[in-house]
């Protein structure tokens, strides 16, 4: 049973605040009036949260009330189905989600790692734990979330510049009131080996430690010399738990060493026009261009500390500070199969592949501080009730890169051949990055009640970005200086019908922008595409919607009609390579929907499917006006079910299995290049021996489907092949 943490517990009681006195709650249709009494209920550390993800808190405190509440699409994986999958990374995590694909990465400009595309649109600075922004471009260990939520459509009045197609959020593991003790074991093919441990002690009346630790070592099944060696360790003490003052201070070391995939080059054979992977056409889906020093080196510090306080019965203020420090030495191996080389696949034989594409190495260090202070009041003036949030957003980051050349230089490969047994030896540093960015955003939103059903909602984030960017050659002055100021400004307005309150009817609009100079940190490319006069990206998002609870709340019923707008998108040149026009112009549209929670007490289902009809409506490159946005599917789905057999009784099992599914995606603004339909069969057996030890078996992708977990414009990462791993959990 998964236990409430204390951030939750925290979360929880705030969301309890009155209104000035007399005046009714500003929670929703159903709150007492002036004059009930309030009965605060005992902290209970063995509760669970709702199997109806809609009855969660959402996921970030500028967006205030439940899921069910906040008239946006918003996707959660709560840690119920992430243990039951037996999820080890934030990328395995999100598969749950349909409209989510994962992109390589460049490599030159540092942005392999967790790189996610919401409905299509980069999401690579969009990732927030605990309501920060999670800086940093690497590959992020599950071993402390509690739940992973993704926040859809443009979100800038909640969570800054960028989030064009929406926000990553995750929620961590807290301390809580109460003592609790476990720890899995997992071992299987590949081989795979790996182990965590889930500590909480309570050590005073409001006063808890908690200790998360991680290892593993494991290879890919079907991607050859693909490993990874990994640990983490992450301590937090929590104050004043249970009170109207609450403190936890959270600290997280992790380190990696993984090779690198590059995957395989898209090619496009005699007799057709659309470029595919390789391996569609006899290449093995095992094949790694790697060589032995192509690694992925990453170790991660931070400390974050969480501040709640109620004022009184009307008034909560936190404050929210994260400091992180980032190092990683990164070397890997992009290919890229000539005319030759195409003839030789189809032929069976084999030929030189080049490397090709930012495959020298490089080392980066960088650190980051950001704080963020909210207010949240809840009170009435006459007959309406009003929900007040507003605060200020600041954060920094500071970033050094050195790339080095290889010496010797580095020698062609063969299409069919291995390099896995060559150590490439790196030569004097070529190039120097620094990179400093400052943003200072001032937040505020208003949701007024007008009857106890009806409500609206309107807000708007300032924002000033400042950018300072230095490149050049070690010893010899700077070749590229870059001095960027931007402010933009991002509204919202909703408007929202709640019946009862197991019903939520909305219209949203809400918009994001994208600063030039968004991406130096994590895609350096950019800084070659930069023009001082250009607008910033402008994304904008109208969304009608429903969520309903069903079956007395205990399943959710959810849909969304949305369109997204990108306007001011850059546009290079096909034939010089230089920014001609601001103009451009993206829209995807389309459906989602979703089931939540518990049909019966024994049989839960996490279901969710979106249709996305995407199309560039502007572009320099006329030919491409009309054609399918590269990444986004058609259509996504996903769903993950499980029923328990004999719960609390000696012979018992729980039985599950779903499937993740999306349609073909195209890999270029000109649709000639295509990454073939995912499609992917999972389930699960468990048994609980006894009331501390469970037995649990995973098969992943058990039709052994030729899939693909991560795609680019010219090459593609193929998923691991048929793998089933054996946990042994225990919990005291």
């Amino acid at each position: 049973m998964t236990k409430q943490s204390g951030l939750g517990n925290a979360a929880w009681m705030a969301s309890l605040a009155l209104g000035f006195p007399g005046a009714a709650l500003a929670q929703g249709s159903n709150a007492p009036q002036a004059g009930d009494a309030l009965l605060l209920p005992p902290v209970d550390v063995e509760a669970t949260q709702p199997p109806n993800t809609l009855q969660r808190a959402a996921p970030v405190n500028r967006l205030p009330g439940s899921v069910q509440e906040t008239p946006q699409t918003i996707n959660v994986i709560p840690r119920e189905v992430l243990e039951q999958q037996n999820v080890t990374t934030l990328e395995q995590a999100l598969r749950n989600v349909p409209g989510i694909t994962m992109s390589i990465g460049e490599g030159n400009g540092g942005v392999n790692g967790d790189q996610f595309r919401i409905r299509g649109f980069n999401a690579q600075n969009d990732i927030y734990v605990d309501g920060l922004r999670e800086f940093g471009a690497y590959t992020r260990d599950a071993f402390t979330y509690e739940d992973v939520s993704v926040l859809k459509g443009p979100s800038g009045f909640a969570l800054g510049t960028g989030t064009v197609g929406g926000g990553v959020a995750v929620g961590t593991r807290l301390p809580h009131l109460g003592n609790s003790y476990s720890g899995v074991a997992t071992g299987g093919m590949g081989p795979y080996a790996r182990g965590t441990l889930d500590l909480n002690q309570q050590i005073g009346e409001t006063t808890a430690l908690r200790l998360n630790l991680m290892g593993q070592s494991s290879k890919l099944v079907d991607r050859e010399d693909v490993d990874s060696q990994r640990w983490g360790i992450a301590p937090s003490i929590a104050f004043g738990l249970g009170t109207n003052t609450r403190f936890t201070l959270h600290y997280l070391h992790y380190e990696y060493d993984n090779a690198t995939d590059a995957g395989v080059p898209v090619v496009t054979v005699p007799g057709s026009t659309i470029g595919r992977p390789a391996t569609e056409y006899g290449l093995s889906r095992s094949q790694w261009y790697g060589a032995s020093t192509d690694r992925d080196k990453v170790t991660v510090d931070q400390v974050t500390a969480l501040l709640s306080h109620d004022v009184n019965d009307w008034l909560t203020l936190s404050n929210d500070i994260r400091v992180g420090f980032y190092d990683r030495d990164f070397a890997y191996s992009p290919v890229s199969c000539s005319t030759a080389c195409v003839n030789a696949l189809v032929s069976g034989g084999d030929a030189a592949i080049s490397y090709q594409g930012g495959y020298n190495p490089y080392s980066q260090s960088s650190w980051s501080v950001q704080d963020v202070a909210t207010a949240t009041a809840r009170f009435t003036t006459g007959p309406l009730r009003h929900e007040l949030v507003g605060g200020l957003d600041v954060w920094r980051e500071e970033v050094d890169r050195t790339g080095y050349q290889y010496s010797p230089a580095r020698q062609a490969g063969t299409l069919r051949g291995s390099q896995a047994d060559i150590d490439l030896t790196l030569g004097a540093a070529s190039n120097t990055r620094e990179t400093n960015t400052t943003a200072f955003g001032l937040f505020l939103s208003e949701r007024m009640w007008l009857t106890p059903e009806l409500s609206l909602i309107g807000g708007l984030r300032w924002t000033r970005y400042q950018v300072d960017y230095t490149a050049g050659t070690p010893g010899a002055a700077p070749s590229t200086t870059i001095d960027a100021d931007v402010s933009v400004v991002d509204p919202r307005a909703s408007i929202v019908f709640e019946p009862t309150k197991n019903q939520t009817y909305y219209f949203t609009y809400s918009t994001s922008s994208t600063p030039p100079g968004s991406y130096f940190t994590t895609f350096p490319a950019a800084v070659n595409q930069y023009d001082p006069d250009l607008d910033p990206e402008r994304n904008t998002l109208y969304e009608l919607g429903a969520k309903i609870g069903l079956f007395d709340g205990r399943l959710g019923l959810y849909g969304a009609l949305y369109q997204i707008e990108k306007e001011n998108a850059a546009e290079t040149d096909a034939a010089t390579g230089l920014i001609s026009l601001t103009s451009d112009k993206q829209r995807n549209q389309g459906i989602e929907i979703g089931l939540t929670g518990r049909v019966t007490p024994a049989w839960t289902i996490n279901a969710n499917y979106t249709a996305m009809d995407s199309e560039t409506t502007q572009s320099e490159t006329a030919a491409n006006v009309g054609k399918r946005v590269a990444y986004v599917p058609e259509h996504a789905a996903s769903l993950w079910t499980t029923y328990d057999l004999n719960r609390g009784q000696p012979w018992n099992l729980t039985l599950g299995g779903g499937i993740t599914w999306r349609s073909q995606v195209y890999l270029n603004a000109a649709n000639t290049a295509e990454a073939p339909a995912n499609f992917a069969f999972d389930a699960l057996i468990s048994h609980q021996i006894n009331d501390n030890l469970r037995l649990q078996v995973n098969g992943y992708n058990l039709t052994d489907a030729l899939n693909y977990e991560a795609v680019f414009g010219n090459r593609v990462v193929p998923s691991a092949g048929r793998t089933v791993l054996v946990s042994l959990a225990a919990s005291f």
